[in-house]
């Protein structure tokens, strides 16, 4: 029997390359987005690779959406063995220019939801002994003032991974975060999305360290 992945935040770059490789691994695959297009773009590509998908429209930003989605994704495959949280708001902006009212708001995008993601398919995750993945960046270890909420955002994601990874594990469930020091790019051989799914598989296949803190080198 095949196993059961969510992607949160689904598009066109890093998650449709996770998605692919877990889907070529054995996994039927769970789409979450803000956008039916980018969906169907997704399920289309998918297809063609031979990769079930199914798909739910939801805003990560909105909590109520975020659960509906989740929860019915859930009930539809009977719970899912992993969670790939993928969300984040990235942008260049000074943190002396953000406002408390933006730094709240991009917080819940960036690093509170994913806690409510884990939670919402937390039934499931603890059946199946499964495992939670999340997307960190190089600014959640060395932040960075020109990118000021999301160096807030990625170090407290880090934070919650390294609290979960050992919460959790007394229920079977593994979480682990992919620390990306640097800036995904197709081109590059050692930043593309591929090169970087591959590593997701290696966190999540050998489910040994909380983090893997990935430069390339």
């Amino acid at each position: 029997m095949k196993k059961n992945m969510l992607i949160i935040s689904a598009g066109p770059g890093l998650s449709r390359s996770v998605a692919e490789k877990f889907g070529k691994e054995g996994f039927n695959i769970a789409l979450i987005s803000f956008n039916q297009t980018i969906l169907d773009e997704l399920q289309d590509y998918l297809a063609q690779r031979n990769i079930e998908t199914i798909t739910a429209v939801a805003d990560v930003l909105n909590p109520e959406e975020l659960q509906k989605a989740i929860s019915e994704l859930a009930a539809r495959v009977g719970g899912f063995d992993v969670v790939h949280y993928n969300a984040a708001v990235v942008k260049a902006k000074d943190i002396m220019e953000e406002t408390a009212h933006t730094l709240i708001r991009e917080f819940s995008i960036n690093a509170a939801h994913a806690l409510l993601s884990l939670q919402t398919a937390w039934p499931g995750l603890k059946a199946k002994k499964g495992a939670l993945l999340l997307t960190g960046g190089g600014l959640g270890v060395v932040p960075n003032a020109a990118w000021g909420s999301l160096s807030i955002g990625k170090a407290a994601l880090r934070s919650l991974a390294f609290q979960l990874h050992e919460r959790l594990k007394q229920e079977g469930i593994y979480v682990g975060l992919l620390t990306i020091d640097g800036l995904i790019d197709p081109k590059s051989a050692t930043h593309s999305p591929e090169v970087l799914a591959n590593v997701f598989w290696k966190l999540y296949s050998e489910r040994a360290v909380p983090e893997i803190h990935y430069s390339g080198k």
